[in-house]
């Protein structure tokens, strides 16, 4: 083996950037919510980077640089990697765990982000969903405004259950996003039992 081959050989691959060592623009209020909402619904961004390539957005928040960027530029020249997102690309080669790139994707589509075990979820909005459906459908009421009721769930992108959520509340729905883990805290936490808020 030559010398660089046993430096290779040594060298430790570092593992994905998590979540969890990143700062989010996370909701933790009621009223952080509704203004979020509130700019939506005026067709206003909620994130100043909203919009912009999945790319720049993790450059932004500090999770990639500009060589890793190059990198992945590169690698898309590659006939194997030419079809593939950016995003999916640093997932695939191990730069960053799937959901850095959820939360990059709802940050450029303007989706929110809600922090369910910070914030305030009231009594007269959790009756919204029954425990059993929200043990269910991993879904989590937060707020409602204007004839909107929004969900917290772990992939907005993929949820399927509006209809279900619309038809048994009478309301619109609108997918946020949340961690799956604070998810199911929260519905351990919020209700003792099938109809009971523990608050």
């Amino acid at each position: 083996m030559s010398q660089d081959n046993a430096v290779n050989a040594t060298q430790k691959i570092p593992p994905p950037a998590r979540a969890a060592d990143f700062s989010w623009p996370d909701i933790r209020t009621q009223s952080q919510l509704r203004q979020a909402v509130e700019t939506q619904q005026h067709g206003g961004r909620v994130y100043p980077v909203q919009g912009n390539k999945i790319g720049e957005i993790l450059k932004s928040l500090k999770v990639i640089n500009d060589k890793i960027l190059h990198a992945v530029e590169m690698r898309h020249l590659t006939k194997k990697a030419r079809d593939k997102p950016t995003g999916e690309l640093l997932v695939y080669m191990g730069i960053i765990e799937p959901e850095v790139l959820l939360r990059a994707l709802c940050i450029q589509a303007g989706v929110l982000m809600v922090e369910v075990q910070s914030i305030h979820i009231p009594f007269d909005i959790l009756k919204f969903v029954s425990s059993d459906n929200a043990r269910e459908k991993k879904a989590i009421p937060v707020h409602v405004y204007n004839g909107t009721l929004h969900l917290a769930v772990a992939d907005p992108f993929n949820f399927t259950d509006q209809h279900f959520f619309s038809f048994s509340t009478g309301l619109k729905i609108n997918p946020v996003f949340a961690p799956s883990v604070q998810i199911d805290a929260c519905i351990s936490s919020k209700w003792a039992d099938s109809e009971t808020w523990v608050g």
